[in-house]
């Protein structure tokens, strides 16, 4: 889980697109022939190449399903109809870093669809605005959605999430499908493409609200969320931009408290592990330095929506807040299904790291190729820093804590690092699937799939449910009014914890 444009951030926050051509895949139809032939190709890939592939579900079950995607091939089908088959294939890999995209050009695609015009972010079963792009100026910050067409918003989320790839048996995860341009993408290429939108909202005191609002290009509906006049409220709340994705603060309201805010693990100018490993150390070690003089006795680590990203920072800032006194394990083990697949070709390994992956593998009696402990820092012993915090720590977790995060998460939570408070996390607590992609086309429908090339075994303790992320001590779920009150109800709740102790 490399230093990558995780898809989930993409989706959810598409860039401001300006290009107006039209959606030619929306009319675009694929023979039988062309079909299968893609489906073999995807098929050949998973199979090659994906260390995780059987990790849920039997090799035998995998089976059956491809076998039985396939049979539906057999007439000429839309292209969004083919792309429905492939997301029920990628869901049922249960690996949040398979996915599939309806073309390798993202930014043109974007630009050429016509959207639901709405920011919702899901609560509970239940789907909210938060920002309104559409050309109704009543809809506003914390309206339920109803329905759409016709269609039930019950319907709409449980056909989403039913294709949209996530770890294991993690149901919250599926909500980053729901949020945001997420939402948008998946109801364009899942459900419908209409020109309009017959809406029904229930506001804020419960009483239904109707309206027909456009179809609209997203670059219209993004610059609607920052300049209608009804998004004020949630542009003060919700659109403000760090340009520190690590941040260190003093909360007034509470004594001896810091508060370590991680957006994500990466950096600039963070290209490599060594570097990015150092960009963490010297981060930490300056907040250590701060959090001592200030005398804190308790730290707050919130990893909430990171989404991941340089394995070895999770690391490095795990061994910031270690209780043991001598090396423990962070992961147990890494393998690969492959050192010599002509699908390498399209990975991001580079042509020297291609050249010299052998060397850093070694071949187990089932064929696998575990990764050697002695050239990746990762898998070696961690132990604690010298200068570790020592006091009370408090992390707070969402179902968007992700990939590299997730890892992270796991740790704290086998290691006893800390009270963990808030949601289940997006990524499974035994390890997932990543390291290094394969990112290629489909030779007929150009459908772009991402898929992983090294297996995550975490060094995870004591009895847990296989497939489910890390569960936190305290489960503190957001409420529909915490939106409207900008009231942050897991961080108060830690800050009662320690108010309480």
């Amino acid at each position: 889980m490399k230093q990558l444009r995780h898809l989930f951030l993409i989706l959810l926050y598409f860039p401001l697109i300006g290009l107006a051509q039209p959606d030619t895949l929306a009319t675009k139809m694929l023979s039988p022939e062309q079909m299968q032939k893609d489906f073999n190709y995807l098929r050949r890939i998973l199979t090659e190449t994906h260390p995780g592939l059987y990790r849920y579900l039997p090799k035998e079950k995998m089976q059956v399903k491809l076998d039985s995607v396939y049979q539906l091939l057999n007439k000429p089908l839309p292209f969004y109809s083919f792309y429905k088959n492939v997301l029920s294939v990628i869901s049922d890999v249960r690996c949040a870093h398979t996915n599939a995209l309806p073309t390798a050009d993202f930014n043109r695609y974007i630009g050429s669809i016509r959207t639901f015009p709405f920011f919702l972010f899901p609560i509970d079963n239940k789907l909210y605005v938060i920002f309104n792009g559409s050309t109704d100026s009543q809809i506003t910050l914390g309206y339920q959605l109803v329905q759409i067409n016709g269609r039930s918003s019950d319907n709409i989320m449980q056909t989403i999430k039913k294709h949209y790839w996530s770890d294991g048996y993690i149901e919250v995860s599926k909500n980053t499908a729901l949020q945001g341009g997420s939402f948008c993408l998946f109801y364009y290429t899942l459900i419908e493409r209409p020109d309009q939108f017959d809406v029904e909202f229930k506001d804020l005191n419960g009483n239904l609200y109707r309206s027909t609002v456009p179809a609209q290009k997203y670059g219209v509906t993004e610059r609607a969320y920052t300049k209608n006049k009804i998004n004020q409220k949630a542009n003060q709340l919700y659109n403000q931009r760090h340009k520190q994705p690590w941040r260190l603060s003093f909360p007034a309201d509470v004594p001896a408290t810091a508060l370590l805010r991680f957006d994500g693990f990466g950096g600039k100018g963070m290209t490599t592990s060594e570097s990015a490993r150092l960009g963490m150390k010297n981060f930490m070690n300056d907040a250590m330095k701060k959090t001592e003089s200030k005398k804190c006795t308790n730290l707050i680590i919130d990893v909430r929506s990171n989404s991941g990203g340089w394995d070895i920072q999770g690391v490095e800032l795990f061994t910031f807040l270690m209780k043991q006194d001598t090396a423990v394990r962070y992961y147990q083990k890494m393998h690969a299904i492959t050192d010599s697949s002509e699908f390498l070709n399209y990975s991001d390994l580079s042509v020297n790291d291609r050249k010299n992956l052998k060397q850093g593998l070694k071949k187990e009696a089932n064929g696998s190729f575990s990764l050697r402990q002695e050239v990746t820092a990762e898998l070696q012993p961690q132990l604690p820093k010298a200068n570790r915090f020592k006091g009370n720590i408090y992390i707070l977790q969402n179902e968007r804590s992700f990939s590299t995060t997730s890892e992270f998460l796991a740790a704290c939570k086998t290691y006893q690092v800390g009270t963990l408070v808030g949601m289940e996390c997006g990524g499974a607590y035994e390890g997932g699937n990543g390291a290094s992609f394969i990112h290629l086309e489909l030779p007929h429908s150009k459908i772009q799939i991402g898929s992983p090339l090294v297996y995550y075994s975490n060094a995870t303790r004591g009895q847990f449910k296989i497939g489910r992320g890390t569960i936190p001590d305290h489960i503190v779920a957001v409420e529909p009014l915490d939106l409207v009150n900008n009231y942050d109800r897991q961080l108060e709740f830690v800050k009662k914890l320690i108010g309480k102790k």
